[in-house]
This record gives structure tokens, C-alpha cells and sequence, in this order.
């Protein structure tokens, strides 16, 4: 039965929802923290957050992954300059940089395949726009559209060796002209086998595509299932005056995870969360908090009935704050402090888990316990005026790790 979420209390009352002590069995995991390549490390500044920041894991355990790091500071002014780059690792080969754009320019990975591609965006003129990197060092610019002029906003969020899935601003054809041809509206872009680049689905944009063709996001505030060759489209969960939903990942099973949010005004970065799994079929399984927990979101899905994410605080978007949430397994509707199933001799705390390959392998970031705190730029919203304010707050650097199920 699909359950409908119409009110903040229903919500609330979900978010109460918590495992029970029996469950069925689960993996123990073995440890391991991938590198940040040292060339990335010039020039920060020293005392203020390193963040390396781990994306997708594909099966052959590579893992795309985004660095940042302050490199001038003046919190009198709230004035901050970053490092931020894409990048890839492996326990096997350790890490390097990806190619980047013209300084200061700066690049961000969204995910990589098992082809050794990796989708994101990177700076250009007048914005940014979407790229494809390869493991074998290619580069390529994709949804750059010359019609938007000296405004370009976009990015590609995935790929499966046919069909590429990307977001941008385009122009709105419900508006009279002139107005059509401002590219302010955020559309699906996709580009076909034949490199042909066409727009999806409206007001939204994707976060995945398997290896069916089928690709999942959002549209309008609803998470959505989009199937690429046909634009046969399917609204997995529909957004009401109360909530909006997102389809962060789906498997090859046509399995996809996702979040169900509370709207809020003014909006803000953080809002309250319950994840969800949304089978094949459609049904729509929502997943429990961690006891005591606030909020839970789902963000991969794996083969064996695993979805990963995390669950916490509602707060838990900002650096700051984000070591009050911890990285979580469902499986078979029962929730799993991840941090619990490692070694506590590893000294780490998981703090959110962002993907679960074939081979069970999970994609985790969390911090060392015994390293000292930092200074972190944090970004406050007032939750009733929307006014925005910048505090300098303490957090832990973040570091990137690949949990392996024990025994594989």
C-alpha cells in the first residue's frame, strides 16, 4: 500500500518510527580510507577545514570524490576563497586529480561509472557546465548551449556508455517572447548514443541512470522515473503544498532511493527528511530513523535489499552539524548505525554513506575521532526571516572511506 504523506504531524509521526532490537543478519565490515592526492593540498590554509568529500563507488572499487579547502579567510568581512576540485581513488592505485578548468576556476564530480567515466561540472565562462572525465585522462564539455549566451548553468549528473542524463537553464516556453528565450528554466538535458543533446523533463533534474536507460530525479518538486529512448515518465511520489520528494539512485533491478522532505518557508538548506525505497513496481517502502534520530535520507541503493544513507538531526547539511548524523544501512526495512558494523579499533565515525556497489562495498564519509577540531565557514538561514549570516564554527575534516563486507 503507498503510503501519502499530507501534513507536517504525519511526517512527524514517521520520523518517530524507529528499528527494533531483532533484525535479519547483517555484514561486519573492514575499513578502508582513501587518499586526497597531495597536489590538491598547496597553498591551504592551515587551521581551517580539509574536506574530501567521497561520491559514487562503482564496482571495481574506484571512487569519484570532490576536494575543498579554504585558501585565504577574512571572517571580519565574511570574505572566503576555496579550493574545490574533482577528483578520483582507490585503495589499489591511490588518487589523482582530475583534469581542471583554468584557474580559479573549480570542477565538481557527481559520479562515475564502471566504463571509468566520471559526470560533473566545471566553470566557464559567463557559469558553469556539465563534463565527462575519463579514467584514461579524456575531457569533454557537455550541455554547453551557445543559445544561452553568456549564461550557462548546468551540469551532467550521470551516464551508462549510451545515454548521457544532465541538468541546465533553459529557455521557458510557456512565456511570451522574448521572454522564452532566457534560459532561466531548469530542464533535463539529455544527449543520445549519437550525441545528439535534446531536453527532458521540466523543473527539475537527474541524479542517476542504470543500465536500462531508466534515470531518476526530480520534476517539479516529485521524484520521477524517466525512461530516456521513450520519455515514458513515471512520478514515483508527487509533491504536495506540504512536501516535495527526490530519487537519488536507482540499480540495474529498476530499486531506487530517495527522500521525502518537508517544504518549508522561507527554504531552507536542511529541511526534515524520511528516506524511502521505492521498488520496481513502484511500491513505496518508507525507511526508519535511527532511534532518537530527526530525520533519515536515502541516497544509494544496492543488489542485495541494501539502501544506504544517513540519519540524524534535521540540521545536518552544514559541516558543523553534520557530526550528529551517522551513516546508516537499511535492509528489510530495519535501519543500521553503520558505525557499529566496523572495527572500533578503526577510531572514525561515519557520518553518511552515498553508495553500495554489486559487491556490497559501501562509499562512507566520516572523520578521525582523535583528530582535533578546525575552524569551518558555516552559512546560518533564520528560519523565519531567511536572513543569511556566516559564523566561523568548529568541525572535523572529513575524510573519505570504503567499507568491505567481511569475508568478500
Amino acid at each position: 500500500m503507498k503510503i501519502r504523506l499530507r501534513s507536517s504531524a504525519a511526517l512527524g509521526l514517521l520520523f518517530a518510527m524507529v528499528a527494533q532490537a531483532h533484525g535479519p543478519a547483517v555484514s561486519r565490515y573492514r575499513v578502508n580510507e582513501l587518499p586526497v592526492p597531495s597536489s590538491l593540498r598547496a597553498g591551504c590554509l592551515e587551521g581551517y577545514v580539509v574536506s574530501g568529500g567521497i561520491q559514487r563507488l562503482n564496482d571495481f572499487g574506484v571512487a569519484n570524490a570532490n576536494f575543498q579547502c579554504y585558501t585565504q579567510a577574512d571572517p571580519a568581512t565574511a570574505t572566503f576563497q576555496s579550493r574545490d576540485a574533482a577528483f578520483v581513488a582507490a585503495s589499489w592505485f591511490g588518487a589523482f586529480e582530475l583534469a581542471p578548468p583554468a584557474v580559479p576556476g573549480f570542477s565538481f564530480g557527481s559520479t562515475i561509472n564502471n566504463r571509468g567515466e566520471i559526470f560533473g561540472f566545471e566553470t566557464v565562462e559567463g557559469g558553469f557546465s556539465g563534463v565527462r572525465w575519463t579514467l584514461g585522462g579524456g575531457h569533454e564539455r557537455l550541455f554547453f548551449d551557445p543559445a544561452c549566451g553568456s549564461l550557462q548553468i548546468g551540469g551532467a549528473s550521470d551516464g551508462n556508455g549510451r545515454y548521457i542524463v544532465g541538468w541546465g537553464w533553459r529557455g521557458d516556453t510557456r512565456l511570451p517572447p522574448p521572454l522564452d528565450t532566457l534560459c532561466l528554466r531548469t530542464t533535463w538535458l539529455i544527449r543520445s548514443p549519437d550525441g545528439v543533446e535534446t531536453p527532458g523533463p521540466m523543473d527539475g533534474q537527474p541524479a542517476a541512470i542504470n543500465a536500462l536507460n531508466v534515470a531518476v530525479g526530480t520534476s517539479d518538486g516529485s521524484a520521477i522515473r524517466y525512461h530516456v529512448p521513450t520519455g515514458q515518465l513515471r512520478v514515483l511520489h508527487a509533491s504536495d503544498a506540504t512536501h516535495n520528494a527526490v530519487a537519488s539512485d536507482i540499480n540495474d533491478l529498476g530499486e531506487v532511493a530517495g527522500t521525502i522532505s518537508l517544504n518549508t518557508s522561507p527554504v531552507t538548506p536542511c529541511p526534515l527528511g524520511v528516506a524511502v525505497r521505492w521498488e520496481r513496481d513502484g511500491r513505496e517502502h518508507l525507511l526508519p530513523n535511527l532511534p532518537g534520530a530527526a530525520a533519515s535520507r536515502a541516497v544509494g541503493v544496492g543488489y542485495d535489499g541494501e539502501t544506504v544513507g544517513a540519519s540524524g538531526p534535521a540540521n545536518s547539511c552544514s559541516q558543523s552539524s553534520s557530526i550528529e548524523q551517522h551513516a546508516v544501512l537499511w535492509l528489510e526495512g530495519r535501519v543500521f548505525d553503520l558505525n557499529t558494523l566496523i572495527p572500533r579499533s578503526a577510531g572514525i565515525t561515519l557520518t553518511g554513506a552515498i553508495s553500495v556497489n554489486r559487491r556490497g562495498q559501501i562509499s562512507a564519509g566520516g572523520f578521525d575521532n582523535d583528530e582535533p577540531l578546525t575552524q569551518c565557514p558555516s552559512i546560518h538561514i533564520d528560519p523565519v526571516t531567511g536572513a543569511v549570516t556566516y559564523t566561523i564554527d568548529s568541525c572535523h575534516n572529513t575524510r573519505m572511506y570504503v567499507l568491505t563486507p567481511v569475508g568478500r
